[in-house]
């Protein structure tokens, strides 16, 4: 296997990294080749992982494409979501698919309004499987304004009774988890900055 080969010798270049016989020069130059090399593994191993978790995505979608009604694919998409299977991987499938049709002329209306409705409810699907903390920052950064965002996060700290309902939500959490999550959220832009990945692809798409 490749990756097995590139393990392989990125153990052996290590190995002599560390033999205190070798010059200063000659192992930094070893050093280098060890993170390109390590580097490479990851890159194979993304991208090991990402297409099968595709090809995974593309079989759910096509059961979704196989049901009779728009109230069975709602429901399918309910189960899927229960059973913790509606994927970023399965939500980048959706989104192209939508796209592809939406955009193109000789695709009837009929079949682009199927796929806006299995689009759009898998996003709203997923969306509210995300912590509330989460779903309360997406609100306030939806709203234009400061003195309006600001009421807003007064009222998302105001603790009362929560509801949950398919076109109003009524949250609030404690300051210090909004906090949490935002320092979440940086860290994980940060660290992924520049990288390239299925989740990147889908959380685009989802945003």
């Amino acid at each position: 296997m490749p990756v097995e080969f590139f393990q392989f010798l990125s153990f052996k270049l290590e190995a002599l990294v560390a033999d205190e016989d070798k010059e200063e020069k000659e192992k930094e130059s070893m050093a280098k080749d060890v993170a390109r090399l390590l580097s490479l593994c990851d890159a194979y191993d993304q991208a090991v992982k990402d297409q099968e978790l595709l090809d995974q995505a593309t079989g759910t979608f096509q059961e979704l494409l196989q049901v009779d009604t728009l109230e069975a694919m709602n429901a399918k998409i309910d189960e899927l979501a229960a059973e913790e299977k509606l994927s970023p991987a399965l939500m980048l499938t959706a989104a192209k698919a939508y796209m592809s049709v939406k955009e193109s002329e000789y695709t009837s209306t009929e079949v682009k309004d199927v796929m806006a409705h299995l689009y759009f409810k898998m996003k709203d699907t997923m969306g509210r499987q995300q912590p509330k903390e989460v779903r309360i920052l997406k609100y306030v950064l939806s709203i234009e304004g400061p003195q309006d965002q600001r009421n807003a996060l007064e009222e998302a700290f105001t603790p009362g009774p929560e509801l949950e309902e398919a076109d109003t939500d009524l949250l609030w959490c404690e300051p210090s988890s909004l906090l949490k999550t935002i320092d979440v959220v940086l860290n994980a832009y940060h660290s992924s900055n520049g990288k390239k990945s299925l989740s990147g692809d889908a959380a685009g798409m989802m945003s």
